[in-house]
Order: structure tokens, then sequence, then C-alpha cells
């Protein structure tokens, strides 16, 4: 049976025209072998698990080897296990659902907005819409994920759906979005000023196209527990692009120059099993793989709440990350690093992958209060995005995207 559902899921299109498509196959599907009724032991996750304004959500970063062959498994309608014992947390994290307002002044670009969050590893507020039926992503304002060193508004139009109520096996789901953010070429970095001197503006293009299924049910140990969980395979194709607006001409793709990629743009396939529980308001885990989806990068998972590290004599702000930079970005050959130290810490400055695995030491020792300044020579490496993680006492206190050429 398991065989059957696997093959049949396989052969689904990439690119359905409508939801109802969808579910239309997985129905006939279903008739055709008599499964038209659901386990008894499977179960409905319905909006009580949906976040809402002052929840601090608790999670973990870390991986186990061999956890692909944990999690990849074929879909099924017979129950399953999934063994996650052996994750190793490199990161843990509390996640507050906050008031819009509390955000930048942009949360006026969000009218429907009930709640915003600050992603882990990443300087931004996202921007969330809670209803009865569903939470769908809004967009967010903070940095841009080509690495360009730029503050912006990234509004998703329409909104991306990111759950929804209520969650039955063998539901599926689609959700496209698109992304449009302009910015005047006076404060453009210099790749993309010195490309086209003559430019008005440019303008960052973001195609969003989600498809998730409810393929798998059964139960999912972590190191602290073992849960009873629906697996929710989801495949997102992110496209990226730049454009410049020159006059007369109008906007103009300059996303490939001569053949060459300046940025890492073009169409990734993000490939991620969530792990979901009708109690938990967390997913129990989030298992990111990668392109070949023949390894797990990374996996966020449910932890207990964590005891919190003690307070620094100025109420633990031991940094001023608002002015915390790194130049120039996209970088190639050496980076410059700036920022104001508020008091005596060991500071530890690392280079990590997506991942957050630890690649370079870019500093590691106590540093004064006061403006700080740091050359660093980057070592050869691939070309692509990478973190620069900031420990103060051995905290993780801020990280900032670089992007390699």
């Amino acid at each position: 049976m398991n065989n059957l559902l696997h093959t049949f899921f396989q052969q689904l299109p990439i690119s359905l025209p409508h939801q109802i498509t969808a579910k239309t196959l997985a129905i006939c599907f279903l008739l055709l072998l008599g499964f038209t009724n659901p386990a008894s032991a499977q179960f409905t996750i319905d909006n009580s698990v949906f976040p809402v304004v002052g929840d601090t959500l608790y999670f973990a970063l870390g991986n186990q080897p061999g956890a692909i062959n944990q999690i990849f498994t074929p879909p099924g309608f017979d129950p399953q296990h999934w063994d996650l014992s052996g994750l190793q947390a490199t990161q843990t994290w509390g996640q507050v659902m906050k008031l819009p307002q509390t955000g930048t002044n942009v949360d006026a670009q969000f009218p429907t907005a009930t709640m915003l969050y600050n992603p882990i590893n990443f300087n931004a507020n996202t921007y969330l819409e809670v209803t009865g039926n569903q939470v769908k992503d809004l967009g967010y304002y903070g940095n841009d994920e080509l690495g360009l060193g730029l503050s912006l508004l990234f509004k998703n139009v329409p909104p991306l759906e990111q759950s929804w109520a209520p969650i039955n096996f063998f539901d599926i789901k689609q959700s496209a979005s698109n992304v449009l953010t302009a910015f005047d070429a006076p404060i453009a970095p210099p790749v993309l000023s010195l490309l086209v001197p003559t430019a008005d503006s440019f303008r960052i293009r973001v195609t969003y196209q989600q498809i998730s299924t409810i393929d798998a049910w059964g139960t999912l140990t972590l190191p602290d527990s073992t849960y009873d969980v629906l697996r929710k395979k989801q495949t997102l194709y992110k496209s990226q692009a730049v454009d410049v607006k020159v006059a007369p001409l109008g906007w103009i793709d300059i996303s490939t120059i001569g053949g060459q990629q300046l940025l890492p743009l073009g169409t990734d396939t993000i490939t991620t099993f969530h792990f979901l529980n009708n109690v938990s308001k967390e997913p129990i885990a989030i298992c990111t793989l990668n392109t070949g989806q023949n390894t797990v990068l990374s996996v966020q998972y449910k932890v207990a709440q964590p005891t919190p590290p003690p307070p620094s004599a100025t109420g633990d702000v031991v940094l001023d990350k608002e002015h915390f930079s790194i130049y120039p970005n996209p970088a190639k050959g050496s980076i410059t690093l700036k920022w104001e130290q508020l008091e005596d810490a060991h500071v530890e400055i690392v280079v990590s992958d997506v991942a957050c695995r630890k690649m370079q030491t870019i500093l590691d020792k106590h540093v004064p209060p006061g403006p700080q300044q740091l050359q660093y020579f980057l070592p050869p490496m691939p070309s692509g995005m990478y973190l620069v993680q900031v420990f103060t006492n051995g905290v993780l206190r801020h990280s900032e995207k670089l992007s390699v050429l």
C-alpha cells in the first residue's frame, strides 16, 4: 500500500493549476483503493495550536548523522516512527509573538497583521495574519536576503500560507506569492551602483510557489520525548531577480550579465519536512533538506523552556546590534566589521553556513567597551550565502547575512 501511495505522490505534477485539482486526484486515488475512511489512530490539528500575541515558542537547532534516513520515508496510510533522539543542539531560543505595532514604522504597510516575530539568525520583523482557519505570512521588514546590506520592506502579494486548520492526513495545499521591492540608486551598494552608474533605482523581485502535502502520520522521538505527529512535506520554489530602472528604458532585468550572476539569484528548491502535533504550538520538528534531497541540512525542533543565561550588569545588553555592520557585502577577499561594544565581554565572531554550522572563527577574545573595527581576510570558500554570528559571554547576540562572491 505504501509503495503504491509513494508512486502516486512521485507522479503528481509539480505545478498544479488549482488546489482543487490536487485534492480531486487524491480523492480519486483513495476511492480506487477503497480507503475513503482514515484510520482511527490518525488525528486532526485544529486552530488551537495557532500562535497568539504573548506566546513564546521554544526551539533548538541541530542535526544528527543519518537523519535523512530517518525522516525521508515513503508516504503511507500505515503509522510510521521517526527517530531523531540523537539530535545535538547548536542553538536554542525563544520566539516571542508580539503586537505588530511594536515593530518599526512600517506596520501600516501590513494593515491586516495580527502579530510579528523576529526570526532567528535574521535581523527582521516578520508579520503574520492569523484568522480562524489560516496563518498567513504577510512579509517582513529587515535585511535583504541577497546580502546587499539594505533594510527594506518585502511584502508578499498575496500573503503566503504558513498553516491552515483543520489539518488532516492527506491534505494538499498550494500557495503562491510575489514580492516587488524597489529602492533608490543612491542607497544601492557598489556591486549594483558601479554596474549601472546612470540608474534611477533598483528592484528586487521574488516569486514563491509552494505545495504542502500531509503525506504520513505516526510518532516522532526527540531527545526529550515522543510525540504523535502528522508529517507535512513542503516544497517551495523561490525565484529571485534584480532589475534596474534607467530612463527612458524603464525596468531591465540585470540578474545575469554576460552569462555571469553577480548575486545569489535564480530559482532555489527548498524542501522541508514539518512534523506537527495537535497540542503543541511549536512544530515538533522542521527538517530542511539540501537541493539533492539526500542530506538533512538542519533540524529545528521543539524544546522545553530553557533556563535563561545570567544577565550582565547592563541588563544583558552587551553590544549595540543596531550599529553592527559588515562591509563590503557582498564580499570577495576581505570584510571589515564595525560595532559598538557596550561593556567588557568575551566576544566570539564566527562565519557559519545557513544551517548555523561554524566554518571560520573571526574573533575569540575579551573586548573592552567602545567602538570596534576589525578587518578579516576571507579564506577560499564557495560563493553563496553565509552567516556572521556574534556571541558575547557564550550567548548568541546577533546574526548578519554575508554574501560571498
